[in-house]
């Protein structure tokens, strides 16, 4: 009786000891989270994969929610998704709500066979791996359980992982918005923001986007003709002032790609208080005549900048109009050079931005000459080039200014007899030459 009675008492306790063991694997976390993962077993392929499959199924049903095989593989056909694909597998668990899937191969055949079990997380990852016996007989079918439920201890604790990682990104990525929130609002309560401290930003090497200057220009004119037969005439303006205006500007100049080089240029000029008179073979001079000159041109083209704006080359396109106008004389007509002006152009930094040296040099395609035809030929055709060199700069404040030389020479052809103005005599060919040294002041931004 004592031994019945002991029996009966350790029972009870083993009984005990495995309810309790039961209740802490169903309130184990893990164990929990296991049974609410939702998975699917797609189909095997090789000898008696059927019976390799439903060894997997059976071991997984266990620890997860499985869904039916046949409509996750209807739904991937449905998707076109290819599920032996990480990409394809990643679509269908999504639309399908997977938190894994599992898939599988018998390798072989008879008892020498092997079954590869593959379990994938939701984004398609392999996760877990394990090689199991051959699906023949009891003893085998059960290994193969048991590798399945290894592989998927394995496989979610791996997916806890991720899940855990994600949890942790997207909380940091939460705080990260927050704090750029909390910086917006101070930003705006100081009257501060973010956009605008970054377009006030230096880019390093920045081109001026404006530069404007006004100048006094000491210019001469001189022009020779030879006439048929009588010789020729002259005519030297001497050195008069000419009031200048240089606009100059690199539109996109603090852009940071090399499209910064973009350049345009306006120049004009135009003389202040100019005379001419006539002086006849005895050296006197004849009455005072209303003389103007003025010069135009508008340029487009680009400047490569070389190392952060240490110098820059390149070239331009313009149009330009050169005119010197006399008022009715015997010697000389007024002359009006329209032009298309292809140039290229030099930069260097000689000191900081407080001092730099530049060379022009441009040829002239002129279209017209003014009163110099017909007076001195029916027909009359010219060409041109000019010359200059220049030293400027500009102060931390925006003020800059310039030192420039010039030098322009036109090269006229006549053809044809002279006629219908007072000056006409008929010509054959005729130089223009002018030379200008000038200081410029103005602001740079």
């Amino acid at each position: 009786m004592r031994r019945h009675a002991g029996m009966d008492w350790a029972r009870a306790r083993l009984g005990g000891l495995a309810s309790l063991l039961l209740l802490g694997l169903l309130f184990d976390p893990a164990t929990s989270a296991a049974q609410q993962r939702t998975g699917v077993v797609l189909d095997f392929s090789g000898w008696r994969s059927g019976q390799a499959r439903r060894a997997v199924v059976r071991a997984i049903a266990t620890q997860a929610d499985l869904q039916p095989q046949a409509e996750v593989q209807q739904a991937a056909a449905g998707m076109g998704a290819d599920l032996s694909d990480p990409t394809g597998m990643a679509r269908v668990a999504e639309q399908r709500g997977l938190d894994f899937l599992v898939r599988g191969e018998v390798r072989g055949r008879g008892g020498r066979a092997r079954t590869m079990i593959h379990i994938h997380d939701a984004s398609g990852n392999e996760v877990a791996f394990r090689e199991a016996p051959s699906p023949l007989g009891r003893r085998r079918l059960n290994l193969i359980s048991r590798a399945t439920v290894e592989a998927w201890e394995q496989a979610a604790s791996a997916i806890a992982e991720r899940e855990a990682e994600e949890q942790r990104r997207a909380e940091e990525e939460e705080r990260r918005r927050e704090q750029e929130e909390l910086a917006r609002l101070a930003a705006e309560q100081t009257g501060e923001d973010d956009e605008d401290d970054d377009d006030d930003e230096e880019v390093e090497g920045a081109l001026p986007r404006l530069v404007a200057m006004v100048g006094i220009d000491g210019r001469t004119r001189k022009a020779s003709v030879d006439l048929d037969p009588s010789g020729g005439r002259d005519y030297d303006a001497g050195l008069f002032p000419s009031l200048t205006l240089t606009l100059e500007s690199f539109p996109l100049g603090t852009s940071d790609s090399a499209i910064r080089g973009l350049y345009a240029r306006f120049d004009f000029g135009v003389s202040l208080g100019l005379k001419s008179q006539e002086e006849d073979a005895m050296g006197n001079l004849g009455p005072e005549l209303s003389t103007t000159a003025y010069q135009l041109g508008i340029h487009l083209g680009y400047l490569y900048p070389f190392e952060g704006d240490a110098a820059r080359i390149g070239a331009l396109v313009g149009f330009g109009v050169d005119s010197f106008s006399i008022d009715e004389n015997t010697t000389m007509p007024s002359s009006k050079y329209t032009f298309l002006r292809v140039g290229l152009a030099a930069d260097a930094r000689l000191y900081e931005n407080l001092l730099r040296a530049r060379a022009d040099f441009g040829y002239r395609i002129t279209f017209g000459v003014g009163d110099l035809s017909p007076a001195f030929g029916e027909d009359g055709s010219a060409s041109g080039f000019d010359v200059g060199i220049g030293l400027y700069g500009a102060l931390d404040m925006g003020l800059s200014y310039g030192l420039r030389f010039g030098f322009t020479r036109y090269s006229i052809d006549f053809s044809g007899v002279g006629m219908g103005s007072p000056a006409a005599a008929t010509a054959t060919d005729m130089t223009d030459r002018s030379l200008n040294v000038g200081l410029q002041l103005g602001y740079a931004l």
